[in-house]
């Protein structure tokens, strides 16, 4: 067990207390009732892609609790392994009216699932409450308080609600404690875009915009909730490709970069806004009314942090293709687009092209989204509306043995080029879902 999690569980484990396990992972502690929110214990997200700096706490007594609660399905807050080996009568919950998510976890676990009804106060355990609001629009998120008379915590994962949808928590306990708030948005748009030189400082431009968007909507979350401690929640997965100072890896801000930020631009929220890491926790050693103890135990700044992250993940083995990859029928490939491409109603004036590393030479698809039929060509057409996607080693190998494209868009391991330079939504809808 680490010394951090011992010492929380000495000082808190039969009362009130906050541990954080990492990324989007914690361990309330309510009345003596240990709750786990989204742990990642036996599995590493997206296939390995994505690695936990600093590591995940992780220790056989995360299976000695009472609750769990999944957040929503994406890999990086929904450990399978981890849950199936759970006591039957430890309690898995989740926030119900999202029925894909009911259905899926309900079905692979085999066993009983508490579902708590969203905007309804619910008692899940003696004395324990919980109150969770689904995302506005994108049926995948949830966001909950669980809460006691001496203890209040808000569970935000990754949902990024509206100001309104926020101000749900507070008016069911206005007095929130600790809250753990999404800051850091890993997305390939824009930091995976192709642009020429000459556009290179709109590419800049529009990242920089990005970054601080999501913190500032950190701040006004924090301004909604109004907590005693806010723990900056997302930046402890970086993609794991050796460099913490890549272009993916550089747009998102550390925990670090991200305190600094928010006590230059609110130096009121000095004392809220706390770069908290893994293995660092806080309670009520006084009793309910007593003021909430923070104990920190890292000593980075944001060039330390950066450094030893760089450390850690060029200290890693690189990924590599799969040693049991074979050679591929090439025109079964094609087929299977094909058939996937079934499902599609629509018709849109665009071509989805990829160019992929296929034994040691380049190797072209396109995908017609006017005639919804895909084939392999020698060179793209450039004539037409176009988004062309350019694969690594790793990600080709991974999408020519079957995997769905959204699974290697999970993995960061390509760029996207598109002329014109459009926001197509309904384009990306294909190859998110379809292809």
């Amino acid at each position: 067990m680490s010394q951090q999690l011992k010492r929380f569980l000495d000082q808190y484990g039969d009362t009130n207390g906050v541990f954080y396990l990492g990324h989007a992972a914690i361990m309330a502690v309510l009345n003596g009732k240990k709750i786990l929110f989204d742990p990642i214990v036996e599995s590493q997200p997206y296939d390995d892609a994505w690695v936990f700096f600093p590591p995940q706490v992780d220790h056989d007594s995360l299976y000695d609790v009472d609750a769990v609660l999944v957040s929503h399905i994406h890999q990086d807050h929904y450990d399978l392994k981890f849950l199936k080996g759970l006591r039957p009568e430890v309690k898995i919950i989740i926030v119900g009216q999202r029925p894909s998510f009911e259905a899926d976890i309900a079905g692979k676990l085999g066993r009983e699932i508490t579902v708590i009804p969203p905007e309804t106060v619910t008692e899940v355990m003696d004395g324990v409450f919980m109150y969770g609001v689904n995302h506005e629009s994108n049926g995948i998120d949830s966001s909950v308080i669980a809460y006691t008379k001496e203890l209040c915590v808000y569970h935000g994962n990754d949902n990024y609600l509206k100001p309104e949808s926020m101000a749900k928590f507070p008016r069911v306990n206005p007095r929130i404690d600790v809250a753990c708030i999404p800051y850091a948005y890993i997305h390939w748009y824009p930091f995976l875009m192709e642009y020429p030189d000459e556009r290179l400082h709109e590419k800049d431009a529009e990242s920089d915009r990005l970054v601080n968007h999501y913190m500032d909507d950190f701040l006004a979350m924090v301004d909604v909730l109004k907590p005693r401690v806010a723990i900056p929640f997302g930046a402890n997965l970086l993609i794991d490709d050796g460099n913490a100072r890549s272009t993916i890896n550089m747009s998102v801000r550390t925990p670090i970069e991200l305190a600094n930020y928010a006590h230059a631009k609110r130096p009121d929220l000095g004392n809220v806004v706390l770069p908290m890491l893994a293995g660092d926790f806080c309670g009520k050693p006084d009793g309910p009314d007593g003021p909430l103890k923070v104990d920190i135990s890292h000593a980075y700044d944001a060039a330390s942090y950066r450094d030893a992250a760089h450390e850690f993940l060029s200290a890693r083995p690189q990924k590599t293709v799969q040693g049991d990859f074979r050679a591929v029928d090439l025109d079964a490939f094609v087929a299977l687009l094909n058939k996937r491409l079934e499902q599609v109603d629509e018709t849109h004036d665009n071509v989805l092209q990829f160019q992929l590393e296929y034994q040691g030479a380049p190797l072209r698809f396109e995908i017609d989204l006017l005639s919804k039929r895909a084939r392999q060509v020698e060179e793209f057409n450039t004539a037409r509306p176009r988004h062309r996607f350019a694969l690594d080693q790793v990600a080709s190998a991974d999408w020519l043995s079957g995997k769905s494209f959204l699974e290697i868009i999970g993995t960061r391991r390509f760029t996207l080029l598109r002329e014109p330079d459009l926001y197509l939504p309904e384009v990306l809808r294909i190859v998110n879902t379809v292809i």
